[in-house]
């Protein structure tokens, strides 16, 4: 059974943020680390429970460049692709999700489709394969009771799948690794470190993330934007957040912030959470 690193009510995550957060408790997400077998390629392991009391439960869900494999209910398994916009999610009461959050640029070694065909999508997997017998090596999933059973399914499922699948693409994991490092830096900068041309670049991401590295880029800071904002300890002014997260200035945040969200930044900073804290690609808490 996975070793559960980090829990919060829904309201804190989920790639979400809460449309009214008088619905806090009715909703409580976890998160898992996987093994070493699966960690290339997975960055958690993770779970939703709605209270069964109440309404249904909805929220916001953000870019952040992953692509997710949900099981909700007993519902075959869904692909939650790469948004670059957000969207409402509801849940009825009583639902629970079991997920696997690939890191961005990694689903392609499970899923055998390119990253852009799911952009902006939420496909039944049976779909995106074309036929429900090919999604048979997750029967254990199914049969599973319990989240713990189903978690530890999963986890079995997917690390024998992943084992045998094509390796990912060098450039573009070395590119996502060099936009986190280099966050101001162009695109072009990025091309000539790898040695191949912008075009190529733009082509090979789009297979790997979903769409090119100058979006891959703007995501990534926004997610950035997220977590300094939610890790400091003390409340940032809005312009010291914006260049701690690689803004121009507190207008071009502002902007990104809507873009992604729909909403303005103190709205969005009251009910959002960084979903990329465990990728490796936001750096260090410094100054927090």
């Amino acid at each position: 059974m996975a070793k559960e690193i980090d829990s919060f009510s829904a309201t804190d995550g989920n790639r979400a943020c809460d449309l009214d957060r008088s619905k806090a408790t009715i909703a409580e997400y976890r998160e898992y680390p996987v093994p070493l077998d699966l960690a290339a390629h997975v960055m958690c392991l993770w779970t939703q429970s709605v209270g069964r009391s109440g309404g249904p439960y909805e929220h916001r869900v953000l870019p952040d460049a992953c692509i997710d494999i949900v099981f909700i209910n007993d519902e075959p398994p869904a692909v939650i692709g790469p948004y670059v916009e957000s969207f409402i999610a509801t849940l009825p009461p009583g639902t629970n999700i079991v997920g696997a959050r690939f890191h961005p640029g990694r689903a392609l070694a499970f899923l055998g489709h390119p990253a852009s065909v799911l952009l902006n999508q939420s496909v039944p997997l049976t779909v995106l394969w074309n036929n429900a017998a090919s999604t048979d090596f997750l029967s254990p999933v199914y049969e599973a009771t319990g989240l713990a059973s189903r978690l530890s399914a999963l986890e079995r499922t997917m690390m024998a799948r992943l084992s045998r699948t094509k390796s990912i693409d060098p450039a573009v994991m070395w590119g996502i690794k060099w936009l986190a490092e280099h966050s101001e830096s162009s695109i072009e900068n990025l091309s000539a470190c790898i040695g191949i041309s912008s075009r190529q670049l733009r082509r090979r991401f789009s297979v790997s993330v979903g769409y090119g590295p100058k979006l891959f880029q703007e995501v990534l800071r926004f997610q950035r934007m997220l977590h300094r904002a939610t890790r400091s300890r003390v409340r940032l002014p809005l312009v010291d957040l914006a260049a701690a997260a690689g803004y121009a200035d507190q207008a071009h945040m502002t902007r990104e912030a809507r873009r992604f969200s729909d909403v303005p930044p103190m709205e969005l900073l009251h009910r959002a959470q960084c979903t990329l804290h465990l990728s490796g690609l936001i750096g260090p808490d410094q100054n927090l």
